[in-house]
């Protein structure tokens, strides 16, 4: 993979995207800077290597093409600016055609990107205009590498193209991973997502000793074995995927014994799981040498169904595995409860993580490689 690392960037306008994708409240507080302190080395290697400017490039939210003012990146921009120990008032600018946020006389972040509806369409013509603002291109979003967007795929038409600091690190991690694991190696996949965590397991299914099942992941499996899960909920349209998925890999796909109900809609639902399944994935755990978890395993936004997820959380960091996290969702609550510098690593793909762990081409990647 060509990187940063070496590269001549002295004297030149450096285009870095990057994810500043992060949870917000009503009130436009950012809840989680996770992904915003992930730029931060490859911002920090640049300013070091004196290069002339830094322009930044990111998206926040789905606005689908038009201004959205809950979705301007000004809160971004001032959180940016006080973990960089910058002092300079924030200032709006024009950086091209672009709005951007002055956040010194070196570095920009243009706003919104998504705002523009060519952004999702990827056109050549929008990710021509995004390249004239710098001599080269970084590519420091690896959870947004899963799709072809003009700031992300676009660009690297236009300008010659490398991966950030972060980015190389999460393909690197990733990859030995995938290719050298110790074993035995457990998997964890819970939450939503269904469809691509099924090709996770098929992709995986040979390295992997066993599969730990939560979530609306394990919902759709119990419920293609026939089991009641009440209303509980499941993923139709890959229930039969799933039934053939457990009759080739059954016993290395762990599903739940118990689980924990609770009122969904005013019906009974699987809200997390139980005190038996969180024992008997511990035992599977206190063996492994490697450990992946995507997902988590109840509903983990409500404190009584948020058990299961810290009990297993707790159980990964007591071992001496290789253990590696990710997806927005479980990085903000193993955050949230303190466990995230308890992992080896942390990723924070998402999506596209668990693309990358399928086995699927990265649009954003296959420039850099």
């Amino acid at each position: 993979m060509k990187s940063l690392n070496g590269l001549a960037v002295a004297g030149k306008n450096i285009l870095l995207r990057a994810d500043f994708n992060v949870p917000m409240d009503q009130r436009g507080v950012i809840l989680d800077d996770s992904r915003i302190r992930a730029a931060l080395p490859t911002i920090l290697y640049l300013v070091k290597h004196r290069v002339k400017q830094i322009i930044l490039v990111s998206h926040l939210g789905r606005p689908k093409g038009k201004v959205i003012e809950d979705l301007k990146l000004k809160a971004v921009a001032q959180r940016l600016g006080a973990l960089l120990k910058i002092k300079d008032n924030l200032i709006l600018e024009k950086v091209g055609d672009f709005d951007a946020y002055k956040l010194n006389s070196q570095i920009y972040l243009l706003e919104n990107i998504r705002f523009y509806k060519e952004e999702e369409g990827n056109n050549l013509e929008f990710a021509k205009k995004i390249a004239h603002l710098g001599d080269i291109f970084i590519n420091d979003a690896f959870s947004c590498s899963h799709r072809a967007h003009a700031s992300i795929e676009g660009v690297t038409h236009f300008l010659p193209s490398y991966a950030g600091l972060t980015l190389k690190n999460e393909v690197e991690t990733l990859s030995n991973m995938i290719k050298n694991p110790k074993s035995p190696f457990v998997c964890i996949l819970g939450g939503a997502k269904v469809s691509d965590k099924i090709d996770v397991i098929r992709n995986l299914a040979q390295k992997v000793d066993w599969f730990l099942l939560g979530g609306v992941m394990a919902n759709t499996f119990l419920k293609a074995k026939g089991f009641d899960i009440k209303s509980s909920a499941v993923v139709n349209e890959k229930l039969d995927e799933a039934k053939r998925l457990y009759e080739d890999f059954g016993t290395k796909i762990i599903l739940p014994i118990d689980y924990t109900f609770g009122k969904l809609d005013g019906k009974d639902a699987i809200l997390d799981i139980g005190q038996a399944t969180i024992s008997m994935f511990a035992n599977y755990l206190r063996r492994a040498k490697t450990i992946f978890w995507n997902g988590n395993l109840g509903m983990t936004e409500i404190k009584e169904f948020a058990t299961g997820s810290k009990e297993i959380a707790r159980a990964i960091v007591s071992t001496d595995a290789m253990t590696i996290a990710g997806g927005g969702d479980t990085v903000s609550f193993l955050n949230q409860y303190g466990f995230t510098t308890r992992f080896s690593f942390v990723s924070l793909g998402g999506g596209a993580t668990l693309e990358f762990l399928a086995g699927k081409k990265l649009p954003g990647l296959a420039p850099l490689t």
